[in-house]
């Protein structure tokens, strides 16, 4: 009885704590919400308490400017992400299951990438960019993240080494080639790592800042969180509130993303990470 009651009050005291700390996470959210719905004179005069009437016309406002950019992420993560997929799916099945002379030195060359800081990696990307001329376009963001495979290719590898050898046997034996063993064993029982995989790139490129601000500084190219900071430009006046909207709108996305697909992306790391 005793050792129930402590596990009991043990139990409620980790959950308050996490309780306390999910408020404080949740707390800048929050606040973003709240100021999204004031106009300039509530934000001036009460910019932390809550005001009527609420200004709705701020996500109008805020939908007007963000439209394009939200697009333009839209096609920049499908395009890359399945450029990128395909290209390290390919490059995994490979190093997974042939042998071949120098298979495990690049193999580990590829995982050398992950200790590379990325912004190292900014100004050499950035002059092929300026060389090719694809600077203020979607291509200049397409092509670096397409390329951006490293952890791709390290969970899917994992994934493909763990699977019966027996199974691709059979696939030779019935005249498969190598892609067709890719395609139709290799692809689909991988389809729980590959959608994890989507999910974490989906978050990086729409989350990105540095690389889309240096590369796509134009209308015509302009993502979402850069869209953002550049919100007031062309505005006879501030408009906070609506400002505050556009990062709600630029947000709302991934909130809904992650809603969606936790259990996919835990349920694929977790099929991905498998001990050699």
């Amino acid at each position: 009885m005793i050792n129930n009651l402590r596990r009991n009050s043990g139990q409620i005291v980790i959950t308050a704590i996490l309780a306390v700390l999910a408020l404080i996470t949740f707390v800048p959210i929050l606040t973003l919400i709240n100021l999204s719905f004031k106009d300039v004179y509530q934000f001036g005069a009460n910019p932390m308490g809550i005001t009527f009437p609420l200004v709705l016309e701020n996500y109008s406002l805020a939908w007007k400017f963000m439209r394009d950019p939200l697009w333009h992420n839209v096609v920049i993560g499908l395009v890359s992400i399945a450029a990128s997929l395909l290209m390290a799916a390919l490059t995994a099945f490979v190093f997974a299951r042939f042998e071949f002379p120098g298979r495990d030195f690049l193999f580990f060359a590829f995982l050398l990438i992950l200790f590379v800081p990325s912004t190292v990696l900014l100004v050499p990307t950035f002059q092929l960019i300026i060389q090719f001329s694809l600077q203020n376009t979607l291509w200049a963001l397409i092509l670096p993240y397409s390329a951006h495979q490293s952890l791709i290719i390290f969970v899917l590898r994992s994934f493909f080494a763990e699977l019966p050898a027996e199974m691709f046997d059979a696939a030779k034996v019935d005249g498969a080639g190598p892609l067709q063993q890719f395609w139709r064993i290799g692809v689909p029982l991988a389809l729980p790592a590959l959608s994890a995989m989507a999910i974490f790139q989906i978050w990086w490129i729409w989350n990105d800042y540095a690389w889309p601000t240096l590369v796509a500084n134009s209308p015509a190219a302009r993502t979402a969180v850069s869209a953002v900071i550049f919100f007031n430009d062309g505005m006879a006046r501030p408009e906070p509130g609506a400002g505050m909207a556009a990062a709600v709108i630029a947000a709302l996305p991934m909130v809904l993303l992650f809603l969606i697909t936790i259990r996919t992306f835990v349920a694929g790391l977790t099929a991905g990470a498998v001990k050699e």
